[in-house]
């Protein structure tokens, strides 16, 4: 019965945390700065464009390096709650969370270039994808921990 209920929590626990990563495409449109920059923007901006392949390297270096904290946190954390199936699950999700909401800052981003560039929906969805298989597979360091602690 212990298991079942495990299974269940951690498969509520992944759905929630796909759900939250899945960005809806949607974003405010910014009403500044529509293609003009002046000298001094230039040299507090970087040069290069912002791309794709930028935000997903740069979204997926602030995923990976948040998750071995990430994963501390939640074994220090748990450490406390030892034995309730329900606040390690809640703790796990808690942790879960904060590296979707990375990943959704990342898709968000790339939500804009395709609202920019006019780009077909589906390159969005590739790179977002790409996005959220790097969150996934960080989320599962945090997944790992929970089932080792709720054992």
């Amino acid at each position: 019965m212990r298991k079942k209920v495990v299974a269940i929590l951690l498969a509520t626990a992944m759905a929630l945390s796909m759900s939250a990563c899945g960005g809806s495409g949607t974003s405010s449109k910014s009403s500044s700065d529509a293609g003009s920059t002046t000298k001094a923007e230039t040299t507090t901006e970087p040069e290069e464009e912002t791309s794709y392949q930028s935000i997903l390297d740069d979204y997926t270096k602030e995923i990976t390096d948040a998750t071995p904290g990430l994963v501390n946190e939640y074994n220090t954390e748990s450490a406390e709650k030892a034995g309730d199936i329900n606040a390690l699950a809640e703790l796990s999700n808690a942790k879960i969370t904060k590296l979707a909401e990375i990943c959704n800052e990342g898709v968000s981003k790339m939500a804009e270039i395709q609202l920019k560039t006019g780009d077909d929906y589906s390159t969005y969805e590739e790179w977002a994808a790409k996005l959220q298989d790097v969150y996934t597979q960080q989320s599962q360091q945090i997944t790992d921990a929970y089932m080792a602690s709720a054992q």
